[in-house]
């Protein structure tokens, strides 16, 4: 047999194997695809992913150049499809029931002007690969060709089973409406995408899990997005790197939320777009009347339909809506937090419970906000422009505890509030609250049981109140003759001149309450105001000299009081105000 006739009988009978997976291909070439080596040796110690989830060698592939095609690429049996060069108005579709359909882009430009570029009508499940080093790209139009479901209504469509890895890069234009969007589970693992959309930039139904990667999303609806609310639609992210910036939601689950590590960039709703100055008044924004959804659209940055923990990461969060959001609970393990909210900082219908981390609320309606909240460890830090705390909601008996941690409040508003109790076991509470009347900086409707820890809270003497007469550990109230400057410390010394604990109030003052386990019941202190802070540290005074002496008090009760104003705390019943 001749050379040339050998080469075109092995041609013929490549094209007839690739033609039985693939529809309405035109002289397509085949040639023997590359083997590459698994780019991915580590596995995820957290998310439920299959072997063929992650990124693996390309082997026994069946190559198309789309330049060759005209019209649409149609898989329909099981296989490894590797495509690349430019379609320029077709679409990739996957209709393979019950098979697994492996699509590897290898720079791969698929455009179509009525349909999703990648649709996946059927299969068992589809594993989209991106060789490294690569750059493919999908784009489609404003106007889409649909059935009577209204699908596909993405870029990348598909009704199974959808994984996407490796560490090329894919861009996809979605004009329409969803970049990705899958109507089953939704995997991805160490990918790189990059996203534009007009409605949502990442959406599944039923699952989503995240593993490492680079996700750019630049939407006009929810940037990754789960929808189905019954007993599924979770979304979990292990590792990664996230910006992401949307009209609505930055990251939104139907049901539970967990971030287990990652960075977070995140823009909502156009971000955060009032500023909390600390001389400013109490200021008209936060308009939201209820947490609940409505036809008005959701701007929150992370936000969860049921519950939300985050374990560690980095987080830079700026949102017209919360910062951080749960329908039920929000638990903060740890991470870095660094948030800006027309609304909320962290928001949970029911209980917020902060292990440990740095969270900073630069500005924000309400700094921290459940009706429970137990604040255990880490370092807190809120701006608000009404109150820094707030232990309220619908589900009663709201409570705010304090275990442990340092927390510094600069509210306009009531600096920490509880619509019942406060109990305060160790840590340290500094509290910059209010300059006018109306508002203090502790408001607590049932009791504050003060156990342990520091708590120095500065404001106007209006509405002050001191901890319960029920508590463990002595308290201070002292109200100045007249209001102080921002900046005029306060500081108590015993008999031999040891300083006790002081405060440097950032906004003018007339009233500080104090406490601290040096207080002693039958002891003896001075008090000074003015004179030099010689170390601060979020307000905190630690070494002073100098300054006018105020009074000399001797403890007796479990709250003592200096001057006129404010209010001692209750008993179990709590106070009211003056």
């Amino acid at each position: 047999m001749s050379y040339n006739k050998a080469a075109w009988i092995a041609a013929l009978l490549a094209g007839t194997l690739l033609l039985a997976g693939c529809q309405n291909v035109q002289e397509t070439q085949t040639t023997s695809a590359q083997t590459t080596k698994a780019s991915t040796t580590e596995s995820s110690s957290k998310l439920s992913l299959d072997t063929d989830d992650y990124y693996a060698d390309i082997s026994d592939a069946q190559q198309i150049q789309l330049n060759e095609q005209s019209g649409d690429v149609k898989i329909t049996k099981a296989g490894t499809y590797q495509l690349s060069g430019v379609l320029q108005n077709g679409s990739v579709i996957v209709d393979a029931k019950d098979a697994v359909v492996r699509i590897v882009l290898d720079n791969a430009n698929i455009q179509s002007k009525n349909s999703a570029p990648v649709y996946v009508k059927q299969a068992e499940k589809v594993i989209i690969s991106l060789p490294k080093g690569t750059a493919s790209t999908l784009k489609d139009s404003a106007s889409y060709t649909v059935n009577a479901k209204e699908e596909p209504s993405a870029a990348l469509f598909s009704k199974a089973d959808l994984t996407i890895n490796g560490e090329g890069l894919l861009q996809i234009d979605a004009s329409y409406k969803n970049g990705i969007q899958c109507k089953d589970t939704l995997k991805l693992v160490n990918a790189n995408l990059q996203i534009t959309a007009e409605n949502d930039g990442i959406k599944a139904k039923d699952e989503l899990l995240i593993y490492k990667g680079s996700y750019h999303v630049t939407a006009q609806g929810d940037g990754i997005v789960t929808t189905n609310e019954e007993k599924k639609g979770n979304l979990s992210i292990e590792l990664g790197t996230f910006t992401i910036k949307t009209q609505q939601d930055g990251i939104q689950s139907a049901a539970d939320l967990l971030i287990y590590d990652g960075s977070f960039t995140i823009t909502s709703g156009g971000g955060s777009v009032n500023k909390v100055s600390s001389s400013s008044a109490q200021q008209p924004w936060g308009a939201f009347t209820d947490h609940d959804e409505t036809s008005e659209k959701s701007q929150k940055g992370i936000k969860a339909g049921e519950n939300l923990i985050l374990y560690q990461g980095s987080y830079t969060i700026s949102a017209h809506d919360d910062a951080l959001h749960a329908n039920g609970n929000v638990e903060i393990r740890d991470g870095t937090y660094t948030l800006s909210s027309d609304d909320d900082g962290i928001h949970a219908d029911d209980t917020l419970t902060v292990h440990k981390g740095s969270i900073e609320v630069k500005q924000s309606y309400e700094g921290l906000e459940g009706n429970t909240i137990t604040l255990q460890g880490g370092n807190i830090s809120i701006q608000a422009s009404d109150d820094g705390i707030n232990a309220a909601g619908e589900l009663g008996n709201p409570l705010l505890t304090i275990d442990g941690g340092t927390i510094y409040v600069d509210a306009n508003g009531d600096g920490v509030d509880s619509n019942q109790d406060i109990v305060m076991n160790d840590g340290t509470l500094v509290v910059m609250g209010p300059t006018g009347g109306g508002d203090g900086a502790l408001d607590y409707d049932g009791s504050f049981t003060m156990n342990g820890g520091n708590l120095l809270a500065a404001g106007s003497s209006d509405m002050a109140m001191a901890p319960s007469s029920s508590s463990k550990q002595v308290s201070l109230m002292i109200n100045a003759d007249t209001v102080q400057s921002a900046n005029t410390i306060l500081y108590i010394q015993d008999t031999d001149g040891k300083l006790i604990l002081g405060v440097s109030p950032a906004k003018s003052w007339q009233n500080v309450v104090l406490s601290s386990s040096e207080l002693s019941k039958g002891s003896t202190y001075e008090v000074y105001v003015g004179g030099t802070p010689a170390k601060v540290q979020n307000g905190v005074v630690t070494k002073a000299n100098g300054g006018s002496k105020l009074t000399s008090l001797t403890v007796n009760d479990t709250i003592t009081l200096y001057g006129s104003g404010g209010m001692r705390g209750g008993g179990q019943g709590g106070g009211m105000h003056p």
